[in-house]
C-alpha cells in the first residue's frame, strides 16, 4: 500500500472497483486533497470492508484452515503460509525486527486497524524450519490449487486452502517448535497491530 502514491492509487481503483486499495487506501474514494490524517480516511475503509464483507465479496470459510500461497515470476517461485501469529509474540520478542519505525506512520497504520477492527495488511515472515516448507510443497504437488492466475504484471498467484484436521494440527505442532519468526516486510503494520492489542488489553 505504501510503494505508490496517491495519484498511483486512485488509477488503480478507477480500473478495479474491487482493488483491495480501497480498504488499505480509502482515500481513492474521498476528495483528492483530503488531510492524510483525517478520520473520514479511516471511517470509509472501516465502510467499504464491511459493506463488502456483507455483499460476499468477502467469505469467511466455515472453520480455521491454512492457505498456502505461491508466487511465480519469470520461473522463480516463493510458497509461504498465510495465516494469524498472536500480537503479543511481537511483545515478547519471539517475533524479531530489524529495522526501526517511523512514528508517524505507526500512527496511521494503528488508526487504521482500530477503526477498521481488522489487521488489513500481510507481515512477510521468515521462519527456520525445513520440514513446514518440505510439507507446503508435497501439498502442493498432491492438490489442484484453488485459486490459480497469472496477474496483468506476468506474476502467477496460486492458493491451496489446507482445510484437514490432521494436516492443520501438523502445522500447527511444527509451528510451536519454531522459536522465532524474522520480520521481513511490514515492521509499521506488525507494530501497529501490536499496539492496538496492547491498547484494548489495557482498557479491558
Amino acid at each position: 500500500y505504501d510503494v505508490m502514491n496517491e495519484a498511483e492509487a486512485r488509477d488503480i481503483c478507477s480500473k478495479n472497483p474491487l482493488s483491495f486499495l480501497h480498504i488499505d487506501r480509502s482515500e481513492v474514494d474521498l476528495p483528492q486533497g483530503i488531510d492524510p490524517t483525517d478520520p473520514l480516511i479511516y471511517e470509509t475503509a472501516a465502510s467499504t470492508m464491511y459493506r463488502w464483507i456483507a455483499e460476499d465479496v468477502f467469505v469467511q470459510d466455515e472453520t480455521p484452515c491454512f492457505y498456502i500461497y505461491r508466487l511465480i515470476r519469470n520461473g522463480q517461485s516463493q510458497t509461504g503460509l498465510v495465516c494469524c501469529t498472536a500480537a503479543s509474540e511481537y511483545e515478547s520478542g519471539i517475533i524479531k525486527k530489524h529495522e526501526l519505525t517511523r512514528a508517524e506512520k505507526e500512527a496511521d497504520r494503528i488508526r487504521h486497524v482500530d477503526t477498521c477492527n481488522a489487521q488489513t495488511g500481510p507481515i512477510f515472515m521468515a521462519y527456520q524450519d525445513k520440514s513446514i516448507a518440505d510439507f507446503c510443497h508435497a501439498w502442493c504437488d498432491s492438490h489442484p490449487a484453488e485459486v490459480d492466475f497469472v496477474a496483468d504484471d506476468g506474476i502467477t498467484h496460486q492458493v491451496w486452502v489446507i482445510a484437514d484436521a490432521d494436516a492443520i494440527t501438523q502445522l500447527q505442532q511444527s509451528f510451536a517448535s519454531v522459536p522465532n519468526l524474522y520480520i521481513a516486510d511490514g515492521h509499521h503494520r506488525c507494530a501497529s497491530a501490536a499496539a492496538v492489542c496492547k491498547k484494548r488489553i489495557a482498557s479491558q
